[in-house]
């Protein structure tokens, strides 16, 4: 058993293993670690753990993303509204312009009332 390990155990760390097992244990002892992915990291785990860290930065990539599509989404509603108010304004400017002219339409109406009155009152 040239292979052998022991461990020897803490008393915080025998206190837990009792908690957990209801066995006491002093120390552990290692034989073999094989083929134990627990034990020794292989070039599997490496890659996998490669992997999650790639598949994380993509998320994280992707949330930015999202956030600045979200950011660009908001600036044109903002300048979408903008538009709306100056046509809405236009509109105001256009609807007064006609009031405006209308008036003018129903002053030469009136003077020209007068006119033909001021005519008929000259034939009398």
């Amino acid at each position: 058993m040239a292979n052998e390990v022991r461990i020897k155990l803490t008393d915080e760390q025998k206190a837990k293993i009792k908690n957990a097992t209801g066995k006491d244990m002093s120390e552990i002892r290692v034989g073999s670690l094989g083929d134990n992915p627990a034990v020794s990291e292989t070039p599997r785990a490496q890659t996998t753990r490669a992997q999650a860290m790639r598949s994380q930065a993509a998320r994280s990539q992707a949330t930015r993303s999202q956030a600045a599509r979200s950011q660009a989404a908001r600036s044109q509603a903002a300048r979408s509204q903008a538009a709306r108010s100056q046509a809405t304004r236009s509109q105001a400017t256009r609807s007064q312009a006609t009031r405006s002219q209308a008036t003018r339409s129903q002053a030469t109406r009136s003077q020209a009332t007068r006119s033909q009155s001021t005519r008929s009152g000259e034939g009398v």
